[in-house]
């Protein structure tokens, strides 16, 4: 799980270098990349899971276009792309050397109303979705704590638009801040979202609920420190004792 990678790294942000170096070791050490289609497949036993890890970015921020995606792409690796949709606008393509600020700034950016300086465009995801690594889903519409009864019309809303803006299948749901209750996954399941993503830690097997699929924060970390993280949650049982230590 990632949310940035920018020219310097930060607590929720990955430097272009270790970034870029994490990637290396994935292509080096044989890993093959997935998107939701092939998760789908392993989930339903159409697929094996050995040597398999899902690259996933949360929010939709413009680095993620211009300073992740070329490292992906350089490497061969696919990741999933997970942006709220009311952020995403018609700015067109932007060019290497336009500057991205940090985190906090670029969440003030957004609670200001100027989302378009800090999010993707639809021109950016559509060109990486049709490079065929990204795989682009939903991270709902608004990213706000809706209500439960607004929950349905806001996944539906940014599922109508990932479909219609990219001409795609939409069929998976990040939930901001890992927050969900029984009530918002059936409002994901009418709205038709078939995989659900939280932020809590583990390894998924072939046996793993879809409604609840887990992820490990990576950060801004060195090669040794990624390498043990891979190590640890390529084996469920081996995840499960170790957080059941260290969580």
């Amino acid at each position: 799980m990632y949310h940035h990678v920018n020219t310097a790294g930060s607590f929720i942000t990955v430097g272009m270098r270790n970034f870029e170096r994490q990637m290396a070791f994935l292509k080096e050490h044989g890993y093959r990349t997935i998107n939701t289609a092939d998760l789908e497949d392993i989930l339903t036993g159409r697929a094996a899971a050995k040597n398999t890890v899902m690259i996933t970015f949360d929010d939709g921020w413009a680095d993620n276009w211009l300073y992740a995606y070329p490292i992906l792409r350089k490497y061969g690796l696919k990741a999933v792309f997970f942006a709220v949709t009311s952020w995403v606008h018609d700015g067109g393509i932007r060019h290497p050397g336009t500057a991205i600020p940090s985190h906090k700034e670029c969440k003030a950016k957004v609670a200001g109303g100027l989302a378009k300086e800090v999010a993707m465009s639809w021109d950016e995801l559509r060109e990486m979705e049709a490079g065929g690594l990204i795989d682009v889903q939903s991270h709902t519409h608004t990213h706000k704590k809706i209500d439960e009864g607004g929950v349905y019309e806001d996944l539906s809303q940014s599922k109508g638009l990932i479909e219609a803006r990219l001409g795609k299948k939409c069929q998976a749901l990040c939930w901001p801040w890992g927050i969900y209750n029984v009530n918002y996954i059936d409002s994901a399941l009418r709205a038709g979202f078939r995989l659900l993503f939280t932020t809590e830690l583990g390894t998924n097997t072939y046996k793993s609920d879809p409604l609840k699929i887990k992820r490990v924060a990576i950060g801004d970390i060195g090669v040794m420190k990624f390498r043990k993280k891979l190590f640890i949650h390529s084996d469920d049982g081996l995840s499960r004792l170790y957080l059941k230590v260290f969580k």
